[in-house]
């Protein structure tokens, strides 16, 4: 027999063998690779611990024809897992430019350390949603549906309770994407007498359109409320208070963006009024440094400083900023030499102002300097002008808040 012969004898001899062999190490190999992709790192879950947090941060901006894209569902929230990871440790978004440890406020939207640490570990482990509930092989036909849990956000109700009156506003026409843009209005609230305003909350009609909202009293100059998409509400003690005039108008300054479609916008706004007249009256300190910016630089600083007359509590900062601003510092020096920083705020977000309302009034004492410090890192040559307009709502320091 040839040796030719005698080899194809082997090599069909060894083909059964070799055929056997082949599926159980492509087998082993397969088992293996499925077994590490479907092994969880996290014990952090879409439907306990991230859909709380988006019910808490996010989701008052991003809905279903929101301003930004959806995230409700879990489906909605793992395609843009990534994103929102590389956001939040950014620190972008929520958008909350405070830096925590300088001031505590109640409309704080930032994420805390530990929500931080959950939507990062649920992103790095596979972003699961449940405990395994809601995926199982067999499927009973007869039995109910599981309720799906979703972010929700409550957008029909006055978080204050039923106002004591209400006004709408007037309508403003806001066309399909167009930029950003500021647009004034006056309210006549009807006010046949003098009376005292302890809250205010503003509803916008059309969420989608509606960046911010700043509202002040015509006739004194005050500011006495503002609405930003993760808190639209001011609510004073009983010891404090606003005084609106006989007649007093309301003037609203609503900050609107282009929504996907032409949209009529109505906000309304509702009043909460003091039972009693013995309330002190909240009143404006204005610091303001601003100047013309006739060629581009690359640094500038803007600083206002003025000396309390008298003990008062700080309620509430207002600042108000030109794009191009990098960081805020607002501090009260003391008589005995000691400084407080009452906000420390970086990588402002002009397209999203908002006011910093202290968790607990701040007592300041007579003879304390306040100041303003705002930091500018370009200032674009066609700017008409630049600088920091600082408003510090407050109320004298008679006793207690």
């Amino acid at each position: 027999m040839s040796s030719r012969r005698q080899n194809s004898r082997f090599l069909r001899a060894l083909r059964p063998a070799f055929l056997g062999t082949v599926p159980l190490i492509f087998w082993a190999f397969w088992q293996g690779r499925v077994h590490s992709h479907e092994t969880l790192t996290t014990t952090v879950l879409f439907d306990r611990e991230i859909v709380r947090i988006l019910n808490s941060h996010c989701v008052m901006c991003h809905f279903q024809n929101g301003p930004s894209f959806p995230l409700e569902t879990y489906d909605q929230t793992w395609v843009r897992a990534r994103k929102i990871r590389a956001e939040v440790i950014a620190r972008h978004m929520p958008p909350w430019s405070a830096f925590p440890g300088y001031g505590r406020f109640a409309n704080d939207n930032s994420l805390t350390l530990r929500e931080t640490q959950f939507v990062v570990s649920w992103v790095e482990g596979s972003g699961p949603r449940n405990a395994g509930r809601a995926f199982t092989n067999i499927a009973d036909p007869s039995a109910p549906r599981p309720k799906e849990i979703r972010a929700e956000a409550d957008f029909d109700r006055w978080h204050l309770g039923e106002p004591d009156l209400t006004r709408q506003l007037p309508a403003n026409t806001i066309e399909a994407q167009s930029g950003d843009s500021i647009q004034r209005s006056t309210i006549d609230l009807g006010l046949s007498s003098g009376r005292f305003l302890r809250g205010f909350e503003y509803r916008p009609a059309e969420r989608s359109a509606v960046r911010a909202a700043f509202f002040t009293i015509q006739e004194t100059g005050q500011w006495v409320g503002s609405w930003t998409p993760w808190y639209g509400y001011t609510s004073l003690s009983k010891a404090a208070a606003w005084r609106l005039p006989a007649g007093s108008h309301l003037v609203a300054e609503i900050h609107y963006r282009g929504a996907k479609e032409r949209v009529l916008e109505r906000g309304t706004v509702g009043l909460f009024f003091a039972k009693e007249s013995t309330a002190d009256a909240v009143s404006d300190l204005v610091l303001e440094a601003k100047s013309a910016a006739p060629v581009a630089t690359e640094k500038q600083k803007f600083r206002a400083t003025t000396r309390l007359a008298g003990d008062i509590y700080a309620l509430a900062l207002r600042p108000e900023v030109f794009p191009g601003a990098e960081s805020l510092e607002v501090s009260a020096r003391k008589p005995d030499g000691t400084t407080k920083v009452m906000l420390f705020a970086k990588n402002l977000q002009p397209d999203w102002p908002t006011p910093y309302i202290f968790k607990t009034p701040i007592l300041l004492s007579k003879g304390t300097e306040l100041s303003v410090v705002a930091y500018y890192s370009k200032t674009e040559s066609t700017a008409q002008s630049t600088g920091v307009r600082l408003t510090i709502s407050s109320v004298p320091a008679r006793g207690r808040l």
